[in-house]
């Protein structure tokens, strides 16, 4: 058996809750916790894989609005996935928070069962989730951009990864690298929560490659000028004194020589259906890895997209 997935439920009444225990009896590897709706006791406990809320809109002494906002900024950058349950279906249709899925009251325990069993299914393919950013892998980015080609929607791909972090990894280690993984992570959420909108997409690819599809082609050069300067401004704070003095660090090659690396550097690819019709995935990867490929050629910290090179 597997590690078990552990599940909050968080509901007002004691019914509820017992009829749920019963449901789950069979799910061995799942386990159930329950709580009341209590705000303050919610902050303590938002710690869990998964999440269901079984709770009219005002369940949390706040509107909808308050209580979207209040689960947003904790599961901003976490992994918990959230089934949140209301009866208010207006409010319900027009609300968007990526990772949560709202189901209409009343509804069945044993639709609730199946659906939070259906949920943790399709999220654990993606506990792939990188363990430092907290980020969807590859099938969710791939799954989002076939959706908004089928769709015909608008959309950026952008594509970035840090130059020279290999070299990085072998000098410093792989807990400092996984610092400044965490840290790009943690600057594109706040990016693009800034400057884009609540259906944009952030993914990790793995390593140091990360992925944005983007729903507007109006804001995706601003996010990524943003993106730039954050990186630049900070990332001395990822090298010590001494080898922010030299303005290099030294490690070994393949062949057993010592071999000079400067500061790690930003790249990044904008590919969209502004200008170019893409008739699948593929055909948009392959403009990517083209758009890539040009980025990589120039030293230091860049953008390319479509139409313009920053």
């Amino acid at each position: 058996m597997g590690v078990r997935k552990r599940i909050l439920l968080i509901d007002d009444t004691q019914e509820i809750a017992d009829a749920m225990r019963e449901a789950f009896t069979a799910d061995s590897d799942v386990e159930l916790i329950c709580s009341s709706s209590a705000r303050n006791h919610l902050r303590k406990v938002l710690h869990y894989d998964y999440y269901i809320i079984y709770i009219h809109h005002d369940g949390l002494v706040a509107d909808l609005h308050n209580l979207v906002d209040f689960m947003t900024g904790f599961l901003n950058g976490m992994k918990p996935v959230l089934l949140a349950i209301t009866s208010d279906e207006a409010t319900m249709v027009s609300t968007i928070i990526p990772g949560v899925g709202f189901l209409p009251k009343p509804v069945s325990i044993d639709v609730l069962h199946k659906q939070a069993l259906n949920a943790i299914s399709i999220l654990s393919v993606n506990r792939s989730i990188n363990d430092v950013s907290h980020l969807p892998g590859n099938y969710a980015i791939d799954i989002t951009l076939r959706d908004k080609i089928e769709k015909g929607e608008k959309f950026v791909l952008v594509e970035l990864d840090i130059d020279k972090f290999k070299s990085y990894t072998d000098y410093y280690g792989l807990n400092k690298a996984n610092l400044l993984i965490a840290f790009l992570a943690k600057m594109l959420r706040k990016t693009v929560r800034k400057y884009g909108s609540k259906k944009d997409f952030i993914g990790h690819v793995g390593g140091d490659d990360y992925v944005l599809i983007l729903n507007d082609y109006d804001y995706a050069e601003k996010i990524g000028h943003e993106v730039i300067q954050q990186f630049e401004e900070n990332i001395q704070s990822f090298y010590n004194a001494e080898d922010n003095e030299k303005g290099y660090i030294e490690v070994l090659n393949r062949k057993g020589k010592k071999e000079r690396f400067g500061v790690v550097s930003l790249s990044i690819a904008m590919v969209s259906n502004e200008f170019h019709h893409f008739a699948s995935t593929d055909e948009v990867y392959q403009q990517m890895m083209e758009a890539k490929n040009e980025a990589k050629q120039i030293s230091g910290s860049v953008m390319l997209c479509d139409h313009s090179k920053v």
